[in-house]
């Protein structure tokens, strides 16, 4: 029996570093795409979906011998996969990729100019479910936490953090038209045991959705809205998300309740048993709105 829990146990390590090394071998063949200006290869790379849309780029391809690509992080989870890397002093780029007929292909990317948190990985690619989804998020038993307008709840288990903000009034679902924004709550402070100390920013906004004419000139707009958050450690973004006219796994919105999920390895936090989490207002432990500390679940 030990021999074999050792050989499973070989087995699951050797097949992760093959899908790291298969997704760090794309992002080398399209290092060498752009710095020869071969576009048929670097099409080639991407999803089948994207590549169609990168035709539209094909005139402006040339060698960019210059071009060198440092891996920060890959992050491999089923046949999808994240990767974290640098290209020069201030500029990074986050892709997304995923396997289409066996091989990794580029799904997308996004460029920045400061370094990516390489936890950021955990909220691109979140975990399933943790023990207090599973079971039916029963909201219901956790103790909330009442301000004026609208009252608050939390609750950990092995897998996330679950914020869930509750309105006095309904809320308008992300993306259905809306010209006002439902509510405003405060900046969130939140304290671990284990982790230290994180920022947690929540918003509704107001997107701005237009349709254009032939000639390429907006000739209608769409207010709608668009919920948000950001987690900050130390006044550094650790990840950002929303739901909009695209939804998010990290965020959901049905009638009153605005529900947050944080994935704890986005935190740091790889074993939540004997973590400790204190939720407050941007003026915890002063808190004058709100504090609490939050329940967690049993797994």
């Amino acid at each position: 029996m030990r021999v074999l829990v050792i050989l499973l146990l070989t087995l699951t390590t050797c097949c992760g570093q093959s899908g790291q090394s298969q997704v760090e071998a794309v992002l080398k063949q399209l290092e060498r795409a752009e710095q020869t200006g071969d576009f048929d290869k670097y099409a080639g790379l991407w999803t089948r979906e994207k590549a169609a849309e990168l035709e539209n780029i094909r005139r402006y391809a040339r060698a960019r011998p210059e071009v060198h690509y440092r891996v920060i992080k890959t992050f491999v989870q089923g046949d999808d996969a994240v990767l974290l890397a640098q290209l020069t002093s201030d500029n990074f780029v986050t892709m997304l990729l995923r396997k289409e007929d066996g091989q990794w292909k580029i799904q997308n990317q996004a460029f920045r100019n400061t370094a990516p948190n390489v936890n950021s990985v955990y909220a691109l690619l979140p975990p399933a479910p943790g023990s207090f989804a599973r079971a039916g998020s029963h909201w219901e038993q956790i103790a909330p936490a009442v301000a004026p307008d609208w009252q608050l709840k939390a609750v950990f288990d092995e897998a996330y953090l679950y914020i869930r903000i509750e309105s006095n009034a309904a809320l308008p679902a992300p993306g259905s038209t809306t010209t006002k924004s439902p509510g405003v709550w405060p900046v969130l402070k939140i304290d671990t045991s284990d982790a230290g100390e994180f920022v947690m920013f929540d918003a509704v906004n107001i997107g701005d959705q237009a349709t254009f004419d032939e000639h390429g000139k907006a000739n209608s707009h769409r207010p709608y809205a668009s919920y948000m958050i950001r987690l900050e450690q130390k006044d550094h973004e650790i990840f950002s998300t929303s739901a909009d006219l695209h939804p998010s796994p990290l965020l959901d919105v049905t009638g009153r309740d605005y529900d947050i999920r944080i994935p704890l390895k986005a935190m740091g936090i790889q074993d939540s048993r004997a973590t400790k989490i204190t939720i407050g207002d941007a003026q915890w432990p002063k808190s004058v709105i709100v504090s609490l500390a939050v329940q967690r679940y049993p797994r």
